[in-house]
């Protein structure tokens, strides 16, 4: 059993003590004992007051932190195991969110015994496209949403853990090129979400024609959940006036632009983290670069 140093101060039965009626009627506890002799009994009982206290909240920091509290002046010992004892008791509660939107090294709030990782890879770029002509168009695809991992971890992390933020994958240019994958995020080696596929990049074609969606990243890892990031839809092309491009594909924590582009405009970003960037689409006109992907993310929630 801990030791506890503050003991009580006269409490055992017959203590010479004044009475507690008395003792509130004193004028001494508004001035203080003034000239002349305190009755014994009145200063036996302000150190019973404030010994019991004393020894009530030592007993306290002993019993809830397992630790001695010993009468050896160093009070900032004491206090740092008071504030031990009374996180004790108070299990799970969140103590803090850590957010990486880079990679870095994930350290533990001080106090952390367990952690709720979310890990979100990054979005793929939609496709970019060449020129149409008047009795052609062209449809970029619309790049995967990246894959997402989630897992609850009570050891392994105190020492700090490595933490890789995936980017989102460039849009294809007008050449035209696909757009890239997205970059994977990870939390260490264990818990990994892939990026998404980049969209496909496409040259003008007669309609009708359409132009299959790319896949989302998949993940492992997570004890709670692992998902594979959603797929782009399919573009297509029903006359030169009927054109809809590939959308990007969603993930957990982002989406895609539902409008991703108009002719001859920018495709804009997707929104959030790890959608899909979406692609572009021209009719008689020349060819434009599809959208980026959004970036990963990797949230820590920390728990006593």
């Amino acid at each position: 059993m801990a030791t506890n140093n503050f003991k009580p101060f006269a409490i055992g039965s017959g203590a010479n003590v004044t009475s507690q009626a008395d003792y509130e009627a004193l004028a001494a506890l508004i001035t203080g004992f003034q000239a002349g002799k305190a009755s014994s009994a009145q200063v036996n009982k302000a150190i019973r007051q404030s010994s019991v206290m004393a020894y009530v909240l030592a007993q306290f920091i002993s019993d809830s932190a397992a630790v001695d509290v010993l009468d050896n002046g160093t009070p900032a010992t004491i206090l740092a195991n008071f504030k031990a004892g009374m996180t004790s008791l108070t299990p799970g509660r969140l103590l803090n969110m850590q957010i990486f939107t880079a990679s870095g090294t994930y350290t533990p709030t001080p106090g952390t015994k367990s952690i709720i990782v979310e890990v979100q890879g990054a979005g793929g770029g939609g496709g970019g496209i060449g020129g149409a002509g008047t009795s052609t168009t062209a449809i970029g695809n619309g790049g995967g949403g990246g894959g997402y991992a989630k897992s609850r971890l009570t050891s392994g992390f105190s020492a700090g853990i490595a933490v890789t933020v995936g980017t989102g994958g460039a849009g294809g240019n007008l050449a035209p090129t696909n757009g890239a994958a997205g970059g994977l995020s990870s939390f260490g080696s264990t818990i990994v979400a892939n990026g998404g596929d980049g969209g496909l990049g496409q040259n003008q074609a007669t309609p009708p024609y359409s132009v299959t969606g790319s896949l989302g990243g998949v993940a492992s890892g997570g004890n709670i959940v692992n998902m594979r990031g959603g797929a782009s839809s399919n573009g297509a092309s029903l006359s030169t006036s009927s054109v809809l491009p590939g959308i990007g594909g969603a993930a957990v924590l982002g989406l895609p632009v539902l409008s991703p582009a108009n002719n001859g405009a920018a495709v804009y970003p997707a929104f959030g983290y790890g959608a899909g960037g979406g692609g572009s689409y021209a009719f008689n006109r020349t060819g434009f670069s599809g959208g980026a992907g959004a970036n990963g993310v990797v949230i820590v929630w920390e728990y006593a």
